[in-house]
């Protein structure tokens, strides 16, 4: 594809997502790839740390508080990093999902307890275990650098790569969809 087909692609991909932004009130997340760039540091001990973007959390606390969005991270692996950056960043985590059956049942429950449809549901997911959950969300958003099944399926691929501001540009583009001005 030529780069005019591509930068037409793009941009017909963003104004098509924008209309199916208006109505959600519900977003979910995946934690590694998503909110970091899928690696972790282990030191001697076994410690882990993993590296998240500050953008992606103000960009999530304009959404919860400008717009008044349900945000929660839905993650395969239990991890007390997880836990700990999402009690940091005031969202609801379910973590130690055993497959992508498990966390397409989660996000069911969560849209059941919130009276959310699917199409007021975006899921953002990078990788194979995500492709339920994002089959049955309205809006299916992926990473740059996200699983090519992801992208197949996907309403919206980021411009950003997992854990580099890819969280603040989907949180940019729900707000600019509702027409609210991100503030502070």
């Amino acid at each position: 594809m030529s780069l005019g087909g591509v930068i037409n692609y793009q941009r017909q991909m963003r104004e098509n997502v924008l209309r199916k932004l208006v109505p959600v009130r519900l977003v979910a997340f995946d934690f590694d790839g998503i909110m970091t760039d899928g690696m972790v540091y282990v030191d001697d001990t076994g410690h882990e740390m993993v590296r998240c973007s500050r953008r992606d959390s103000l960009g999530v606390g304009m959404l919860q508080k400008q717009a008044g969005i349900v945000v929660g991270v839905i993650s395969k692996e239990a991890n007390p990093v997880v836990a700990k950056r999402c009690e940091k960043i005031k969202v609801q985590c379910w973590q130690g999902v055993e497959n992508g059956e498990g966390k397409l049942k989660i996000l069911k429950r969560i849209a059941a307890e919130n009276n959310v449809s699917p199409e007021e549901i975006l899921y953002m997911g990078d990788d194979v275990n995500d492709i339920e959950p994002m089959q049955f969300a309205g809006v299916k958003v992926t990473v740059a650098d996200g699983h090519k099944k992801l992208k197949a399926i996907a309403d919206y691929v980021t411009e950003a790569r997992g854990g580099s501001h890819a969280v603040r540009e989907v949180c940019e583009l729900i707000l600019e969809a509702k027409c609210i001005e991100p503030k502070v």
